[in-house]
């Protein structure tokens, strides 16, 4: 049978995991860690790296490393990685792509099928583009679930009572809550409330505005206007900052040299972080009360908490939860692993690997129609009425009877949103679609309009006209024009991408001696000018001057061939740029 591998593909880091056969799930070490983070990036000799190589290079090459590329996910946008524009779900296809490769070396067996985990609050656009992201990585992705709930399928493994859980999931990037309620191995989502756009990512940059406007009133230099190096310097030293004051009252956060002779040395404690990110932190508090009160149950009616995602060991949430709730989170699982962790059961019940728990997941949306009607004592054509309301459990499909407005009509145009607003404009656009040769009926020619929503939150509408029978089905689409759409072009492409970065170093080793050197040093020469280039910026003009001199001798050489003078120039300006980056 083969393996079927569950993905907790995050904004911040990202995990892949499997079910073993004796019932317990196993996140897989990549390059021997079970947490590799959710960075793409370019090395100096412009080779494609994915995870710690390309995170441990952030500081020095800023310009060539991707972060947190989660939160871009469904947009009709591009980012730049080298000299190549990629949309969100190629760059994402490349961090599935290590994992899947990674998982298998380690079980010594390929892996092309997969559960991958999104956000409850994703929307239909998100979803797909991570379903595409798992094309484009050589993966058959089988279900997309949520986080929160592949969290409360782990959780609920290990325990056999019935219970009502209420699952926090605070990450990078993402924030969501979800009602669960576990009963005679079924664990069915009752509730989702949550924010796509409200994580760690957020606490980061508060702690950057504190730092940055201290440093500001002491030195008189704003240091996000000092560089793409200083400022991944600060976010690296404010992430582990942050991390120690999970654990100790007080962090030091010191930076030598960090803009031109200006060291960055302060120390700030837990209060005062906290006191930050509490008004961030409420915003989370006030979406499980939304999630309790689509739930119909009161917070006494909770049994457990659980806590998800790496942000959430900031005490000061599980100190709110015991504040307003009444109840101590729990931490058995580590909340970074623990949605890997149930995406791999998923994928193990779906390949028929008997369980302990069946998924009852639900859609945290409402998706419906714009028509004609009253609103507020006026009539508008912007009137939104739902067909699946947010809440409903997946798979759903539900129907409601429309009418066309005029005599004779022989087409409507059928407009799906996503949303809870009264007015369609309010809400998110999915998409639309023409039926054509409608019967010659007078105005209140009945219109059937079905939508279906599978078990990945993917949405499929169907309009009929109720007399003849006239049809017409469309999956909705909301990758916006100007994106590239042919799954199969790019898919040719990111492999040979894919496949470039694994055989570079064997494909140079395989040519004559004096092609594999020649390569070998303008690689290493283009990477070398990059950071140079990118050093210009804040040093003094004596080092600027002499880095100018170096980089100018560089293109002559390789102009003329002089690969000797190459290498020796090479050398160099590594031994000034180390210099210059220490």
């Amino acid at each position: 049978m083969e393996m079927i591998v569950g993905i907790d593909l995050g904004t911040t880091n990202s995990e892949i995991a499997i079910l073993r056969g004796d019932g317990k799930a196993e996140v897989i070490p990549v390059e021997g860690e079970f947490i590799m983070p959710s960075c793409v990036g370019l090395d100096p000799a412009g080779k494609l790296i994915v995870g710690h190589t390309a995170r441990n290079q952030m500081v020095s090459h800023p310009e060539n490393t991707i972060l947190s590329i989660k939160r871009r996910m469904g947009e009709n946008t591009t980012v730049t990685l080298g000299n190549m524009s990629m949309s969100p779900e190629e760059i994402s296809s490349f961090i599935l792509a290590k994992l899947k490769s990674e998982a298998g070396k380690h079980l010594e067996c390929p892996i092309t099928r997969a559960v991958i985990t999104v956000p409850a609050y994703f929307d239909d656009a998100q979803r797909k583009a991570t379903r595409d992201a798992g094309a484009l990585a050589g993966l058959e992705v089988l279900r997309i679930i949520n986080e929160p709930t592949a969290a409360a399928l782990a959780y609920e493994a290990g325990h056999e009572e019935n219970q009502r859980i209420l699952v926090y999931d605070l990450g990078g990037g993402t924030f969501d809550v979800s009602l669960v309620i576990v009963e005679n191995g079924v664990v069915e989502v009752k509730a989702s409330h949550g924010d796509t756009h409200l994580g760690g990512d957020d606490f980061d940059r508060l702690l950057i505005d504190h730092v940055t406007r201290i440093f500001n009133e002491k030195h008189g230099i704003h240091l996000m206007n000092s560089g793409l190096r200083a400022v991944n310097r600060l976010w690296v030293a404010l992430e582990k900052a942050k991390r120690t004051l999970s654990d100790r009252p007080f962090a030091v956060i010191k930076e030598e040299f960090i803009s031109g002779d200006h060291h960055l040395d302060m120390e700030i404690s837990r209060d005062d972080y906290e006191e930050m990110i509490r008004p961030l932190l409420r915003k989370t508090m006030d979406a499980v009360h939304a999630c309790l009160k689509d739930a119909l149950l009161l917070p006494k009616a909770i049994d457990k908490i659980i806590l998800v995602g790496g942000a959430t060991r900031t005490p000061l949430v599980s100190r709110m939860f015991e504040e307003e709730i009444g109840i101590e989170p729990h931490h058995e699982i580590n909340p970074d692993l623990i949605v890997a962790m149930g995406a791999a059961i998923q994928g193990a019940a779906i390949g028929g690997v008997k369980t302990k728990s069946i998924l009852v997941d639900i859609t945290p949306y409402t998706f419906g129609t714009r028509v004609i009607a009253e609103h507020e004592g006026m009539f508008t054509d912007n009137f939104f009425v739902p067909v699946i309301k947010r809440n409903s459990p997946l798979p759903i499909s539900k129907e409601e009877i429309f009418y066309t407005h005029l005599d004779n009509q022989e087409q409507i145009l059928v407009e799906i949103y996503q949303g809870e607003a009264p007015l369609a404009s309010d809400n998110i656009f999915i998409g639309d679609f023409w039926i054509k040769g409608l019967s010659k009926a007078g105005a209140g020619n009945p219109i059937l309009l079905n939508l279906e929503l599978d078990v990945n939150g993917i949405l499929k509408v169907t309009a009929k006209e109720k007399i003849t029978g006239l049809s017409k089905t469309v999956t909705m689409d909301t990758t916006k024009a100007g994106v590239a759409t042919n799954l199969e072009e790019k898919f040719r492409n990111i492999s040979a991408l894919l496949e470039g970065a694994k055989t570079q170093d064997d494909e140079v080793l395989h040519q004559p001696t004096d092609a594999a050197d020649k390569n070998t040093l303008i690689s290493r020469a283009k990477g070398l000018r990059k950071r140079a280039e990118a050093m210009k910026i804040g040093i003094n003009e004596e080092d600027a001057a002499e880095l100018s001199h170096l980089l100018e001798q560089s293109r002559q050489a390789i102009a003329g061939q002089e690969w000797e003078a190459v290498e020796k120039l090479n050398e160099s300006l590594a031994d000034m740029l180390f210099y210059l980056e220490d």
